[in-house]
C-alpha cells in the first residue's frame, strides 16, 4: 500500500512512523490475530484552511480523495486475499 501510495502521489508518507495516537494502532492491531490497523494522519492544508475560520476547502479536498479512495481499494482487496487463505487454512 506504501509503495502505490508514494509511487503515484504528490504526498508524503511515512511507515511505521512514530505519530500521536500511534499507541492504538499498536495496541490493538495484532496481524498475528489477523487484526490489522492503518492509522492515516493528514495535514489541514490537505482539505481545509490552516488560519481561522478553517474553513473547508472542496478544492484541495478532490486533490487527495482519489488517492483514498485507491488506498481502500487496496485495503480491500488485499482483506479479501488474505481472509481468502485464513478460510483455506
Amino acid at each position: 500500500l506504501a509503495a502505490q501510495v508514494q509511487a503515484q502521489s504528490q504526498f508524503t508518507l511515512a511507515v511505521n512512523g512514530r505519530f500521536k495516537g500511534g499507541h492504538i494502532t499498536r495496541h490493538y492491531g495484532q496481524p498475528q490475530q489477523n487484526v490489522h490497523a492503518i492509522q492515516l494522519e493528514m495535514c489541514q492544508s490537505t482539505y481545509m484552511d490552516e488560519s481561522h475560520p478553517f474553513a473547508y476547502r472542496p478544492d484541495l479536498a478532490q486533490q487527495v480523495q482519489p488517492l483514498l479512495k485507491q488506498m481502500i481499494e487496496v485495503v480491500l482487496q488485499w482483506g479479501q486475499v488474505e481472509g481468502g487463505r485464513k478460510n483455506a487454512e
